[in-house]
């Protein structure tokens, strides 16, 4: 998830690689393997608009129609949605043929991979029905993976069920839903050995830290904001630069959003300071060539908050540098489909410029 309060819209990104562990669970030589392959890399690598919510996968395919992606879009929405179409029934298929008595570990691990794509597929294209689904089938994984007798395995189904709570409140602008993904994290943080399993661990550390984030600007809450800080700190003990570069840009961009949104709630000059190094620290990691519009999340981050910081100082200086940072913006959505990227950017532009006048008095 890229924290995104300088364009104040709601961006879903996720760094998890869930998609190979898919692979995993087929037969290296099925015929599947490669085509699911390509499809998870197609999906991972496009941001869909999350609001479409069609009964079935091919429905939704072909209902998007900002999709963005340079790639070719049929092949992407229908090649690819028949692929995942295909590789749930054929995990259906799987369940079906397993005794519950005689093979409990491996029914478990049935569900939860079932709802491992419905889950991705809810949280790629924003549908409601497939996140239900996905939702369903973790349940169905923790009637039997316990927390006693498999504390790993139900950890991990307990961490992807927070996930798509954490989706669904987002999408529905729903607090209570937000508070279950929390203590999904939470849960699931406990029992995630962090010496074994280290980017497991951070992982679910930082959605901890990032709902928090999410939590505390809904509510305005100070303290959860900081709640928020210390979490996304502790993944960070744990998650370097040098061992996964991309989590670790994106764990430091969510730092800084913290760092940054409670220094505009408090007014508090030196946390926005030492929000700015955070971002220039993931700009420096983050491709802007292949990772455009991550990095450029992450920039207007940064312009928002040298705004809120030339607003708390009176920096003229960097009120002025914040309102060119938005209009490089404005520029780079100039004539792509983030039509609303553009608008957040050109209303921020006006706001630097009302501040840069008072300023200037």
């Amino acid at each position: 998830m890229v924290l995104a309060p300088g364009l104040g819209v709601a961006f879903q990104w996720r760094y998890q690689n869930n998609g190979r562990e898919l692979l995993r669970i087929l037969d290296e030589n099925s015929p599947v393997v490669g085509a699911l392959g390509q499809a998870i890399e197609r999906y991972e690598r496009t941001v869909f608009q999350l609001s479409p919510n069609k009964p079935t996968l091919i429905e939704w395919a072909n209902s998007q129609e900002n999709l963005q992606d340079a790639a070719d879009q049929r092949e992407l929405r229908l090649g690819g949605a028949h692929v995942f179409q295909q590789f749930i029934e054929l995990l259906q298929g799987m369940q079906m043929m397993i005794d519950r008595e005689e093979d409990p570990a491996r029914l478990s691990e049935i569900h939860h991979n079932i709802g491992d794509v419905m889950g991705f597929i809810g949280q790629r294209s924003g549908s409601s029905h497939y996140l239900e689904q996905a939702a369903l089938s973790y349940e169905q994984a923790l009637e039997i993976r316990t927390q006693d007798s498999m504390p790993l395995e139900w950890a991990r189904t307990t961490y992807n069920m927070a996930l798509v709570m954490q989706t669904i409140g987002l999408l529905e602008d729903e607090t209570v839903m937000l508070k279950q993904a929390l203590d999904g994290f939470k849960q699931a943080v406990n029992l995630i050995p962090r010496n074994e399993v280290p980017e497991d661990w951070a992982e679910a550390m930082s959605c901890v830290g990032t709902v928090l984030y999410q939590l505390g600007t809904h509510r305005k809450g100070a303290r959860t904001l900081e709640q928020s800080v210390t979490a996304l700190k502790n993944a960070l003990s744990v998650r370097t630069a040098d061992v996964n570069s991309f989590a670790w840009a994106i764990t430091q961009n969510n730092l800084a959003a913290a760092m940054q949104a409670l220094g505009e709630h408090e007014e508090d000059i030196g946390a926005l300071e030492a929000s700015i190094p955070m971002y220039d620290a993931a700009l420096k990691v983050l491709d802007s060539e292949k990772l455009p519009l991550v990095s450029a999340m992450a920039t207007a981050n940064r312009a928002s908050a040298m705004m809120a910081l030339a607003g708390e100082s009176d920096y003229l200086d960097m009120a002025e540098a914040s309102v060119e940072a938005f209009r490089t913006l404005d520029n780079l959505f100039d004539g792509t489909d983030y039509s609303d990227f553009r608008t957040s950017a050109q209303e921020r532009i006006e706001q630097g410029q009302q501040l840069v006048s008072s300023l200037q008095l």
